[in-house]
């Protein structure tokens, strides 16, 4: 079998690998019951077996009631190199973190730009070389993300493409299951991988490499999470790599990924480390403080007038606990929110559960309200105000608010009169300045927003702006309150259309800071500041990677 592309064979007589695999054994036999397979276990039940290659042209499998102990069928011969190209250049970091990931259930935790893809490529070709009727999937959390590896396996290593198939959500599950049985390379979405281990119809005996792309994701009973468990439960002989540019902001976070997935060893490299820095520019990064115009002070000032006696009224009760009312945040709300359900039984029986609920449900409204209103304007705010004012508890406690309603008028007042936003006017600026010194036909900018309904704004202030911009934007598929969302066609034409040229802005939610291939820009502004640090950092991976590059922060 011969790969598209020139490949190098690595045989390095100084690496003992029989004691490294021997070792890594070790370890995850003193590990609690989370023991990884390893290359020789594989190597050893193949021998003692005394089988031989058979390769066959098309694959199916079925399972021997006569013998349940499944055993992998490995080349031995293969078995004694691994492969690695020589058609892209070699970095040193790269190499070494392939070389621990084949050997080893990991974790690469590496910035964006910087390779994981190709890491991932190289994992999967010699385990598909290692194992002839072995299988290998690639997981990843959408469609576009899945397109991109798949790309990059025919492109990098030459993985036959007779070989894969991309099994989203658009096939139905009886084709699902004919694939299963007659490919070997597997794209997936992790809800799809989860349905059909559960289901039965992905023949798990015979994964040898399972990677997962956006792992910070495997938290709680996320399909990752689900998918692995199972897989465990089996048991299976199997390859984890887990890969992600944002492992988490806490300890503990990491920690449940790394216990979720079944990691044995982490690979972490900063854009600071001595093997990662010189493949790394430039980034500047500048804090531009932004004041609220007049309208929105007032307004959010009536909120704060509201907020202020029920935080009052729930730290009287004992339910916070000397809290600065103007210092509170939505997530905050939902951490004390689940503590005091918790305390309920034992030392809050003279609360009432009910209004200490209804309570906590108006105060995370409006907290999120305010949040809106300082991060994205006065028409986000008052549009999620027009909603809250109809459900529920917020609307039965707060549609007689006088404060409310005369907030709601004087922000109705505000969106009629078109108040200007000084968020949108400085956005405004930045882009023009930026675009007086760099060439329009070549530069590129992506504007991130967390707020879908703000992206609307955007664009519509982005159409005064002339022809130096050419912007569109670039959102989920799931439609919102104001937008309808795009499909996997939509985004892939917008990605095109970026590249060449057609645009060179583009306005993105969520779905621009995890792993896809936009392309390098000059310019991040980040039209919101208060994201978790993990999103931020995703986002500032957009630029800074081939040449030098800025993020404003508004």
């Amino acid at each position: 079998m011969a790969p598209n592309n020139p490949l190098d064979l690595m045989d390095d007589e100084e690496f003992d690998w029989e004691a490294a695999a021997r070792e890594i054994d070790v370890v995850c036999q003193m590990g609690k019951g989370k023991q990884q397979t390893t290359l020789d276990k594989f190597v050893s039940i193949a021998n003692a077996k005394k089988e031989s290659p058979t390769p066959t042209p098309q694959l199916q499998f079925q399972e021997d009631d006569e013998n349940p102990t499944f055993v992998h069928h490995i080349d031995a011969e293969a078995a004694k190199t691994w492969i690695y190209p020589v058609n892209v250049p070699l970095r040193d970091y790269q190499f070494a973190i392939t070389q621990s990931a084949l050997f080893s259930n990991t974790l690469v935790a590496l910035p964006t730009g910087l390779g994981k893809t190709l890491i991932a490529a190289v994992v999967m070709y010699n385990y598909f070389r290692w194992f002839p009727q072995g299988k290998i999937v690639f997981a990843a959390p959408s469609r576009p993300l899945v397109t991109q590896q798949i790309e990059a396996c025919h492109n990098i290593v030459g993985i036959p493409q007779e070989w894969t198939v991309d099994m989203t959500g658009h096939l139905s599950p009886p084709k699902r299951a004919q694939f299963w049985k007659t490919k070997r390379v597997f794209f997936v979405t992790p809800q799809v991988l989860e349905k059909d281990i559960h289901s039965g119809t992905c023949l798990v005996k015979y994964l040898v490499c399972l990677v997962i792309d956006e792992a910070h994701r495997a938290m709680g009973n996320y399909a990752y999470c689900e998918a692995v468990r199972e897989l465990m439960a089996v048991p299976v002989q199997l390859r984890i790599l887990a890969l992600t540019a944002t492992p988490g902001s806490k300890q503990q976070t990491v920690q449940a990924v790394i216990d979720n997935l079944y990691v044995s060893r982490l690979e972490y490299r900063s854009e600071t480390d001595r093997d990662v820095i010189s493949y790394v520019h430039n980034r500047k990064i500048e804090l531009i403080q932004v004041a609220m115009g007049p309208e929105a002070v007032e307004i959010n000032n009536m909120f704060m007038e509201v907020i202020r006696p029920i935080v009052a009224r729930l730290t009287n009760i004992g339910v916070i606990q000397n809290r600065d009312y103007r210092t509170l945040s939505p997530c905050q709300l939902l951490e004390i929110r689940e503590s005091f359900r918790q305390r309920l039984r034992q030392d809050l029986s003279h609360v009432n559960y009910e209004d200490v609920e209804g309570y906590f449900g108006v105060l995370i409204t409006l907290y999120y309200i305010h949040k809106l209103l300082s991060s994205h304007g006065i028409r986000p705010a008052y549009e999620m105000l027009e909603r809250k004012l109809k459900q529920g508890y917020f609307a039965k406690f707060m549609s007689k608010s006088e404060v409310i309603l005369k907030a709601r008028q004087l922000m109705q007042q505000s969106l009629s009169h078109g108040a200007s936003s000084p968020k949108l006017s400085k956005m405004l600026e930045v882009l023009l300045e930026h675009f007086k010194t760099n060439d329009p036909q070549n530069s590129r900018v992506i504007i991130f927003s967390n707020y879908r309904e703000s992206v609307r704004d955007i664009m519509n202030a982005l159409e005064d702006i002339g022809e130096l911009v050419r912007a569109t934007e670039f959102i989920g598929q799931s439609s919102g309150k104001a937008m309808k969302g795009q499909s996997q066609k939509v985004q892939q034409a917008v990605l095109t259309k970026f590249r060449s040229g057609a645009y060179n802005v583009i306005v993105a939610t969520s779905i621009g800071e995890e792993g896809l291939d936009i392309m390098e820009v000059d310019l991040v502004i980040s039209f919101d500041a208060n994201i978790s640090p993990l999103r931020m950092i995703q986002r500032m991976g957009r630029t800074g990677r081939k040449h030098d590059g800025r993020v404003d922060i508004l």
